[in-house]
């Protein structure tokens, strides 16, 4: 993966460093850079120099590294958007920010997605919180690295100040606690959303996102692993891919990141497929119905396969309403990668804006529509590496959307 190429090229670096230790004694080993307020005995020493050592972050034009001062928002995104292997963006600069660039890296490679983070001046220039850090995390490791998603236990008992969490950030505060990355401020294990971290604290947040060694064990955390029956999958290739692969299977161009439907190509990449399913008529029987669904090229045939096992399931679940590629957003289904099925029984809630779609899902409702977690339709597509929104994002739940993602975003 594209994160162990970072820690490969820091071990030749730190071997340049030692063969340059053996013929001069004078240089310390791995030092690397030196900030004459980062010393040796400092625990957060060690990660402040690999990522300077690999330009993750910098020092100040006086050369010192203010381990304790707070980041603000566009200097995180920074040094997030550097940590991303082969990151780059190819949206036009409008010069409102230094950052921006780094800003329209993490937005094309969908880390910003349900994170109230603009790219306009004032925005970037305020502190980040523990909060938008956690979201931040949350995304890169499951929208750009894959990683499988973490179950935490009980989370209202072992993170102290989980009832004032807001639902906006639950998810992303129990999956980066959860996964070791970042941790409790007090002997309660409360995670302080609302405070910032340092740029200390900030570099060892980076070093534990992309070596997973470095991160803590957390005994009431344990990582989902999705049986993957059709590893032939796109869905499951797609996560050892790299970004030009990726860009080139499902758009013919490393420099595209979604389709907005007025491509010249566009029809040599999204496909119409025929998928039969099952749905209930007026006197309550289920009677089969074709539908005709737009998807990318590249899923095509495990789209079919996924909606003949739901088809032949004995739970014979009903489809009223079904969508795939759309091009109103640059997410999943503008890739041709997403279904939506039945939505007014499978609601979109957005708890930082309020928005909503549909009303209903099977926490509140006991409608043969409602797509439950141990349902045939979550395990159809989770055996060919799918992931569901119905798991949760960073600040919002849809429990209609299914996507190559694993974890459903």
């Amino acid at each position: 993966m594209r994160r162990y190429r970072k820690a490969v090229r820091l071990i030749a670096m730190v071997l340049v460093v030692v063969l340059l230790a053996l013929s001069m004694p004078a240089l310390a080993i791995g030092t690397g850079v030196s900030f004459p307020d980062v010393a040796g005995g400092d625990w957060y020493y060690d990660y402040v120099q690999k990522c300077t050592m690999l330009g993750i972050i910098n020092g100040y034009p006086d050369n010192t590294f203010k381990p304790d001062q707070s980041l603000k928002r566009g200097e995180f995104i920074k040094m997030l958007a550097s940590a991303i292997e082969e990151s780059y963006s190819t949206t036009k600069l409008t010069g409102v920010h230094w950052a921006e660039y780094y800003w329209n890296i993490l937005n094309e490679f969908g880390v910003l997605e349900d994170i109230n983070i603009s790219c306009t001046y004032d925005s970037l220039e305020q502190t980040i919180t523990r909060y938008e850090m956690a979201a931040l995390l949350r995304n890169t490791l499951y929208n750009v690295f894959s990683e499988n998603t973490v179950e935490v236990e009980t989370p209202e008992e072992n993170i102290g100040d989980y009832s004032v969490i807001s639902m906006a950030y639950r998810s992303a505060v129990e999956q980066a606690y959860g996964k070791g990355i970042l941790c409790g401020m007090d002997s309660k294990g409360s995670f302080g959303g609302d405070y910032s971290l340092t740029r200390a604290q900030a570099a060892k947040v980076i070093v534990c996102l992309l070596w997973p060694s470095e991160r803590q064990t957390v005994s009431f955390a344990s990582e989902v692993k999705p049986v993957f029956d059709a590893e032939d999958s796109f869905a499951f290739q797609y996560r050892g891919m790299n970004t030009e692969q990726r860009r080139l299977a499902l758009f013919g161009d490393p420099n595209k990141t979604y389709f907005t439907g007025y491509e010249s190509n566009l029809g040599d990449y999204i496909v119409t497929i025929q998928v039969m399913t099952w749905d209930i008529n007026s006197s309550g029987q289920k009677y089969t119905r074709t539908w005709n669904l737009q998807v990318n090229k590249m899923v095509a045939d495990e789209v079919k396969a996924i909606f003949e096992e739901i088809y032949n399931d004995p739970e014979k679940f009903p489809i009223k309403s079904l969508g795939g590629a759309r091009y109103s957003d640059t997410m999943r289904h503008s890739w041709g990668c997403a279904i939506d099925i039945n939505p007014y029984e499978n609601c979109y809630i957005n708890y930082s804006t309020g928005a909503t779609v549909g009303k209903y899902c099977y926490l509140n409702s006991t409608s043969q529509y409602c797509i439950t977690p141990t349902g045939s339709v979550v395990r159809a597509f989770a055996k060919y590496g799918w992931g569901w929104g119905g798991q949760g994002w960073t600040s919002a739940v849809d429990y209609m959307h299914f996507s190559i993602l694993a974890s459903g975003g």
